[in-house]
């Protein structure tokens, strides 16, 4: 077996480097460093060329999908075992990817509409009840706590000081890194109970979407820093908004708005007096998140060619954070319903179809595994996405055992994910 991603350290470090190929040594290195899923290359393992079709029948059989294999790390055989080996398929150049998904876009979006009533091979009963175990490692949880506490001690800091202390700032990104595991990191940002101010837990969250995007982006360490360093200051221009405003419940109204846009230049100009001034894409990325490649964002309406990189994958992460959490004024959505929104965005080029498509196509793989509500009142679990296609949904294992495949059944969608203390009561 050939490792199809990367695995690294929490600073980063490399643990083995993609293309590897894993033998029963590495694994049992593996476990003992707490690594719980790798991915393998598909095109080297004995797996069907065409996995989703191989899922649909292994599910209507009663078996576990092929997506992911358990190998014994003594004897490498396929048995149950705490590590799993994620097939990862043979990636081709992204240039050359990027017209192939964008008319797989496309197509789906023209047929979206289409409803197909429920039938055997939509849902088939196999009398297999998941386990009601909580999905979130303390661990983590603690970690994420101590990240939230210390940016809002960084940004009251900033609002009484007016000035940014790049050592915090770098100290914040450092804390960022170890909860940057792709193979748990999406579950627990969206899943945990969370209290205090919404604004600095969607900046931590963003700060962690940033890390995953460096690492899926296989960036080097120093621009995955960056990348993260400019997601925590993404937002320190509110500390020149008055606190009363940003507590402001409800919508906003028109002239709030226009007070609210002024955020990136007010922090564009705290950024450019401290020692982050001199990296042109931190500093751009402050000013110019919420522009957008046709022209229509703010504040300065600039199109693609004149938005720097880092701006352009901070205002996907920027805009799925917002849709994807729970907010007071607005319903938590589904991940698979801000993938519809994003693709739109990716279609009508107002995102950025180089970073949005990679970034949806992993956070798909991420999401395997995870406890979702219905919109018909059932509880499940993903057990496959085909990540090949940009809009494909899930194929879900319900308490009672039916597998749904959400693809052929368009009257049933994924209403949220589900926490653990949601699973345990």
């Amino acid at each position: 077996m050939v490792i199809g991603r990367g695995i690294y350290e929490e600073d980063m470090t490399v643990i083995l480097a993609e293309g590897t190929v894993l033998d029963r040594q590495m694994i049992d290195s593996l476990e003992g460093r707490d690594v719980s899923f790798v991915h393998v290359r598909q095109d080297v393992m004995a797996v069907p060329p065409a996995p989703k079709d191989a899922a649909v029948k292994a599910a209507l059989a009663g078996a576990a999908p092929k997506s992911v294999d358990r190998l014994d790390a003594r004897r490498m055989e396929p048995v149950v075992s705490m590590l799993n080996i994620v097939p990862e398929a043979a990636s081709p150049e992204r240039d050359a990817a990027l017209a192939e998904f964008m008319q797989e876009v496309a197509d789906t979006v023209d047929t979206r509409s289409v409803i197909r009533p429920r039938s055997v091979q939509s849902m088939v009963k196999t009398g297999v009840a998941p386990q009601k175990d909580a999905s979130l490692e303390a661990a983590y949880v603690r970690q994420y706590d101590d990240l939230y506490l210390n940016l809002s001690m960084f940004y009251e800091m900033t609002r009484t000081s007016g000035h940014i202390d790049a050592q915090a700032v770098k100290m914040l990104a450092q804390q960022v890194l170890p909860l940057c595991s792709s193979a748990k990191a999406i579950t627990h940002i969206y899943n945990m109970e969370t209290q205090g101010d919404y604004s600095m837990h969607h900046s931590a969250r963003v700060a962690i979407l940033a890390g995953l995007m460096g690492q899926w982006l296989k960036m080097q360490r120093r621009d995955q820093l960056r990348l993260v360093i400019a997601a925590v200051l993404l937002d320190i221009g509110s500390t020149r908004i008055a606190t009363g405003f940003l507590k402001k419940a409800g919508c906003y109204t028109k002239k709030d708005r226009v007070l609210m846009q002024k955020h990136a230049r007010l922090g564009h100009a705290l950024v450019a007096n401290s020692p982050f001034g001199t990296d042109a894409q931190i500093l751009g990325a402050i000013l110019q998140h919420h522009e957008r490649n046709d022209g229509s964002g703010y504040p300065e309406g600039l199109r693609k060619e004149k938005i720097c990189d880092f701006a352009r994958i901070l205002a996907i992460l920027d805009i799925y954070d917002a849709m994807a959490s729970k907010r007071a004024y607005a319903k938590q959505r589904s991940p698979f319903d801000v993938f519809e929104i994003l693709s739109d965005d990716i279609i009508a080029d107002r995102l950025d179809a180089g970073y949005g498509l990679p970034f949806i196509r992993n956070i798909c793989n991420s999401l395997n595994g995870n406890w979702v509500r219905l919109t018909n009142g059932e509880t499940g679990k993903i057990v496959y996405i085909d990540d090949s296609r940009l809009n494909a949904l899930p194929i879900v294992q319900t308490v009672d055992g039916a597998f749904i495949d959400l693809n052929t059944l368009r009257t049933i969608r994924v209403d949220a994910l589900l926490t653990g203390r949601e699973m345990t009561h």
